[in-house]
């Protein structure tokens, strides 16, 4: 069997300019628009799920109503025997979870909602993420799906005092810091995981925070064989952050999925949507 590469990560996403809403475009397609380079900083930009009150607004047919201002849509099952699309999906992963409809529907029709992913772009890019997973250890960075083993040793490694230079690793891991780019580092800065929903302390002595992106084949992978494992060890000592970093160049569904994983979050199922989403990749990742 040919020897996989030392780091699993998605490749950078690639530059793109800002795309504009597209006004003759169907109503819900503007549930999230592909992301955007805007200045330097990834940027969704979008209007969720709404529709037009025509009865009170005399919107012009081209004109697009602003987030907030506008009434929630419920999904609408299929006909009978027909396939579902991946608004009615992931509408269904939100009753599969047990959420408020009423408080999921306002969710999703908030630019809260996007805000808070673009907060995790943002943050991301701003401490050299280029690809999911990528994760912080304290400040010590991981990128790709690395066996649990390294992490492990990381982990460990900070709850013994933290090294500061790259020869306190196994070997193993010096050569992941030895890849160009490093598959490994020690950084300066630790992200901010404000708001991020957390297992574990949230004051933890090691907190492990995930750049990730559910549509990421390789972000499923870590998920299925290391994420169990990491969860044994979860407690007052090793916690796990989730934070934000939707590819949507490569992976035009994945600021679909965060938005639901956030209304999840905000009725306090985050995880149960995240095992969720990532169980059914396959289901939703192609769905229009």
């Amino acid at each position: 069997m040919q020897e996989q590469p030392p780091s699993f990560s998605e490749p950078d996403a690639p530059a793109a300019p800002a795309a504009p809403l597209n006004k003759a475009q169907p109503t819900w397609t503007y549930f999230l628009s592909p992301a955007a380079l805007v200045l330097g900083s990834l940027i969704i930009s979008a209007t969720i799920w709404w529709t037009r009150s025509d009865s009170t607004d005399k919107q012009a047919a081209d004109e697009v109503p602003v987030i907030g201002a506008v009434s929630t849509v419920e999904a609408t099952p299929p006909a009978s025997g027909a396939p579902m699309g991946l608004k009615d999906t992931l509408y269904s992963y939100a009753k599969q979870v047990g959420l408020d409809q009423a408080k999921f529907d306002q969710c999703v029709n908030d630019q809260q909602s996007l805000s808070i992913i673009n907060q995790g772009l943002q943050a991301g890019t701003g401490l050299g993420v280029t690809g999911t997973p990528t994760f912080f250890i304290n400040n010590k960075k991981l990128v790709g799906a690395q066996p649990i083993a390294i992490l492990n040793e990381i982990i460990k490694a900070e709850l013994n005092g933290s090294p500061s230079s790259i020869d306190g690793y196994s070997e193993a891991v010096r050569r992941l810091a030895a890849t160009n780019p490093p598959s490994f580092s020690i950084v300066d800065t630790k992200p901010d995981i404000t708001g991020a929903p957390i297992e574990g302390n949230a004051n933890a002595k090691v907190m492990v925070a995930e750049f990730s992106d559910f549509q990421c084949p390789f972000c499923k992978q870590w998920t299925e064989s290391s994420l169990r494992q990491l969860r044994a060890e979860l407690g007052n000592d090793v916690a796990l952050a989730f934070l934000h970093f939707p590819i949507l160049q490569i992976h035009p569904n994945a600021g679909n999925a965060a938005v639901i994983s956030v209304c999840a979050q905000q009725q306090g199922k985050f995880w149960e949507m995240h095992d969720l989403l990532f169980a059914k990749q396959d289901e939703w990742a192609k769905l229009k």
